[in-house]
């Protein structure tokens, strides 16, 4: 374990700070007062764009930033896009191109706002959705009947592109083939029936590591927490990396040190460790 004083800690939501039921927890939530109000810079790293974030995180006192799809955007406290890395133009076309003749269910990220396929806000459960978050998914800013189209008319401003697929095998192939056909894109998941694309330099690590550039943190003085691969790469490159026992295997991997799941309060238990880190770095002064 790294004993440098820790001054970023960049935090997964999904499975991560909220729990299966898609909530925060008010020991979580003291847990992140407690950080803000001890010095530490908590940074909100999500898969979800912007406009989709849970209100009750953004709105922490002291909460100033948050590095959304995967990676892709990151956004000050008022909302104002600070850093954007959108997917190249070609790289969409040949999605397009390579998926041609697959009946699959498209989501796209624009400008901070999820645009879904209006089969999947119709019926979310169908499509593997868990039932904390079909509100969530219903509340989508656009149901979209021709995703294909919509992603072909946006293609100058896309944040990501997401397939949605419950079939294992067809999930494999179509990713295998838009990765051996493609250059350009970063391929990852946030859960079992999500395939996400974004370029290739927009991953949730390249965001930090754009965050720390402009506070003036250094690597070693961050931390980061997650659950699900598209953590793997920012848990990996962190001063302090720690995954919830829930994670996935690549977290895990990845992780200096593992704590509780998410239902029960890891982030709290993590935010104790990294307090305790700082008090005795600050004794050797």
């Amino acid at each position: 374990m790294n004993s440098k004083e820790i001054k970023l800690i960049a935090l997964d939501l999904d499975g991560t700070v909220l729990t299966d039921n898609n909530t925060l927890s008010d020991r979580v939530k003291r847990s992140l007062e407690k950080a803000i109000a001890s010095g530490i810079e908590v940074v909100a790293a999500s898969g979800r764009p912007y406009g989709s974030m849970p209100k009750n995180v953004l709105e922490i006192e002291g909460l100033n930033y948050s590095i959304t799809s995967n990676g892709a955007s990151v956004h000050d406290k008022s909302g104002r896009r600070i850093h954007s890395t959108p997917v190249s133009e070609n790289d969409v076309i040949s999605l397009l191109k390579i998926t041609e003749g697959h009946d699959l269910i498209f989501e796209a990220y624009v400008d901070g706002l999820t645009y879904t396929d209006s089969r999947y806000t119709a019926n979310p459960l169908k499509y593997g959705c868990s039932e904390a978050y079909v509100d969530y998914v219903k509340a989508s800013h656009g149901h979209i009947d021709d995703m294909r189209n919509f992603i072909y008319n946006h293609r100058k401003e896309l944040d990501s592109i997401e397939i949605i697929c419950t079939d294992a095998k067809k999930r494999a192939h179509i990713r295998q083939l838009i990765s051996d056909n493609t250059s350009g894109f970063y391929i990852t998941s946030s859960s079992e029936n999500f395939i996400e694309f974004m370029d290739k330099s927009a991953t949730k690590s390249s965001g930090v590591e754009w965050l720390c550039a402009h506070l003036g943190v250094k690597k070693e003085n961050t931390c980061a927490c997650g659950n699900a691969d598209n953590d793997a790469d920012m848990i990996e490159q962190a001063g302090l990396g720690a995954a919830v026992e829930n994670a996935s295997r690549l977290c895990l991997d990845c992780a200096d040190i593992i704590v509780p799941s998410n239902n029960s309060d890891g982030v709290a238990r993590l935010i104790e460790i990294i307090i305790d880190i700082n008090k005795q770095d600050s004794f050797l002064i």
